[in-house]
């Protein structure tokens, strides 16, 4: 079985590069927006997604739901040093893990105030380069200065402070000595307060990062236990999301989102009206089947992956292959699951079944639709003709002319008679007999087959023996 990936959303507060170096087999991703921690949730099913760094201000910043909703699928979240200590600090209480000194003064109080992990940095790039500095990075060595004895007490608060009233993309370590003439220090102890910003930095964000990558290497093997998930309630906002924010990526790595594939489908697909058609259909019979029985069985959960199976032509055992390669995740394979199950519960019902073969009115119109009437009925009605110059003295076994058609045609045995002989609307075993009896004497006329003759020991059984419906000529 391959190990599932830990992914982590890192940037300004470390470099991915001296990441690597600690935790070499990590994916590494920029930092996270809304929808970035739902799309790698279903881009690579991972063991961990670790957020350290966010953004905020150029786009939404990552969602709290989409976090419970990645620790409901057995995720393991984790959160350190900038928007991640700050989402695990609100988030803890339904598993998200918290790392870090940063994270740990958010709990207490300590800190309160969000900007304090904030900074500007340059874009993926340049490797996320700050261009502004933290304010706890700032307080951090000024408080380290202090401490070193390179001022007093009442220098370094008044430092920090000043710091502190400017707005967060103007806080620089590189504004300290600045500073520290404007209070009045001397102009000696500025320089060395200088060259104390510049190579004695306490950087609270970075050590943080680095003790999540230590907290990522030592977490468990497996998923979250099932009773430590938060069981995340589907509002229909958070519904709207997964339905649409989501964003997915191609083997290239180009990204998009649901909606914007939509979007796009609307403007350059030549059947987007059918496929719009058949996804509102599936809505309503979503609800209308929910209202008939409530949600679907696991019974008819299994019908509905054989049918998909059948739909998309390949083996059920490979459909959850197929699932993770469409961007799938649990809920949403149980989403389409339901659909067709919902779809085979309707069709199955007494809203779906005919009496006396009425279902042929709806079948003609179907095929109308699709344009294929024609072709249909010039087929039957030519192999209607052909057969009835055809007489088969004796007439040939019920087993014969099923093995016969099944062979000269792409016809399948049913595993259950009963069931496809009510599905199919044939009425009787009798009535589909002559179907089988009109395909093979057609075959004769074109073609001069014969008859097969099946084993002996094969036997065919039916329940129903009544009669067949009448039908019209």
């Amino acid at each position: 079985m391959t190990h599932a990936p830990d992914v982590i959303f890192l940037g300004p507060s470390m470099r991915h590069e001296d990441a690597r170096l600690i935790l070499p087999d990590a994916i590494y991703l920029p930092p996270a927006a809304m929808g970035d921690v739902l799309g790698a949730a279903q881009r690579f099913r991972p063991h961990s997604i670790s957020i350290v760094d966010g953004t905020f201000l150029s786009n939404m910043s990552v969602f709290h739901k989409e976090i419970l909703y990645a620790i409901d699928l057995g995720i393991w979240v984790l959160g350190s040093s900038s928007m991640g200590a700050l989402r695990a600090a609100e988030c803890d209480d339904y598993g998200m893990i918290g790392i870090g000194e940063i994270y740990q003064k958010l709990v207490s109080g300590e800190i309160e105030d969000d900007d304090e992990v904030a900074l500007t940095h340059a874009d993926e790039a340049e490797g996320f380069k700050p261009l502004s500095d933290a304010f706890v990075t700032i307080r951090a060595t000024l408080e380290g200065a202090h401490a070193s004895g390179i001022l007093n007490a009442s220098e370094a608060e008044v430092l920090i402070a000043m710091q502190k009233v400017r707005y967060f993309p103007d806080r620089r370590l590189s504004s300290i000595p600045s500073d520290a003439r404007e209070i009045g220090i001397d102009p000696d102890r500025v320089e060395v307060l200088r060259d104390w910003a510049r190579h004695h930095v306490i950087d609270p964000k970075r050590d943080d990062a680095l003790a999540l990558l230590q907290a990522v290497a030592e977490l468990p093997a497996g998923q979250v236990p099932r009773e430590d998930r938060p069981g995340v309630v589907l509002s229909g906002v958070f519904s709207a999301t997964l339905a649409r924010d989501v964003v997915v990526a191609t083997p290239e790595g180009n990204e998009v989102t649901f909606d914007r594939m939509r979007r796009y489908a609307a403007l350059h697909e030549d059947d987007f009206e059918s496929v719009m058609r058949e996804a509102r259909l599936t809505l309503a019979l979503l609800t209308l089947g929910g209202q008939i029985g409530g949600a679907p069985t696991a019974d008819e959960l299994a019908q509905a992956r054989v049918q998909v199976a059948l739909r998309i032509g390949i083996n059920v055992d490979e459909l959850d292959d197929y699932f993770m390669s469409v961007d799938l995740d649990t809920r949403g394979i149980y989403a389409l699951l339901a659909g067709e199950a919902m779809s085979l519960r309707l069709e199955n019902s007494w809203l779906g079944r005919s009496r006396m073969g009425m279902i042929s009115e709806q079948f003609m119109n179907a095929l109308r639709l699709r344009n294929r009437y024609l072709e249909v009925k010039a087929a039957a009605a030519m192999q209607e003709t052909a057969a009835k110059s055809v007489v088969f003295e004796p007439r040939p076994s019920y087993l014969a002319l099923i093995y016969t058609h099944s062979a000269l045609t792409d016809w399948v045995f049913p595993e259950k008679w009963d069931e496809y002989i009510d599905h199919h609307e044939f009425g009787s075993f009798a009535e589909l007999s002559e179907g089988f009896l009109t395909s093979v004497k057609a075959h004769h006329a074109f073609f001069g087959t014969g008859v097969l003759q099946p084993d002996d020991d094969v036997a065919i059984i039916v329940s129903d023996d009544g009669p067949m419906m009448t039908r019209g000529r």
